[in-house]
């Protein structure tokens, strides 16, 4: 809630206070009813205020952001053997990009798949995952297997084009050649 909104609610406190000092004062009713609707109006012009600007879009939008943020952000991406239980992670917490594929001494990748059996299937640098928007994308390097996806609460498995970025979001799943990649 905004200093705006509770000086709209304070504001309308006050109409309705005023309205009643009023109805119960001594004054003729010729000046007593004015004072009252004109409390009233107050009172239902701030109601009215505080209502629009707690069901405005933008608030909604940001409410709905801060949930997502905090329940379904992808922070870690995982290793997975055959039978779908973690071999290794690593954190993408703060970071902007990561690059998967196999160290092979003259490279750096962030996620480094060169030790596990599929290894042979694995490029150099067969893949770049990329923040932007609040959303993590998955982009092919143009490798030799390519890649694919397994969304999240889908049975089928995506083939991805070579070069072109795809949204990637909690727990999903990328196969990088016979390596599973899980996103938490």
């Amino acid at each position: 809630m905004t200093r705006f909104d509770l000086y709209t609610a304070l504001i309308g406190i006050c109409g309705v206070l005023f309205s009643l000092t009023i109805f119960i004062g001594v004054l003729p009713p010729f000046v007593k009813i004015p004072l009252i609707i004109f409390g009233v109006v107050v009172f239902i012009h701030s109601a009215y205020t505080l209502y629009r600007s707690l069901t405005d879009d933008k608030f909604l939008e940001v409410e709905s952001a801060l949930r997502n943020s905090t329940s379904n952000t992808i922070s870690t991406i995982s290793l997975l053997n055959k039978n779908g239980d973690i071999i290794f992670s690593w954190e993408l917490y703060g970071r902007t990009s990561a690059v998967i594929g196999k160290d092979v001494g003259e490279n750096f990748v962030d996620i480094d798949l060169g030790k596990n059996p599929y290894a042979s299937m694995v490029d150099v640098e067969h893949a770049v995952l990329n923040y932007a928007d609040g959303n993590w994308y998955v982009e092919d390097l143009d490798s030799q297997n390519g890649i694919s996806i397994k969304k999240i609460g889908q049975e089928k498995v995506y083939k991805l084009s070579s070069l072109q970025p795809c949204k990637l979001d909690f727990g999903d799943i990328i196969f990088i050649g016979m390596c599973q990649l899980k996103l938490s």
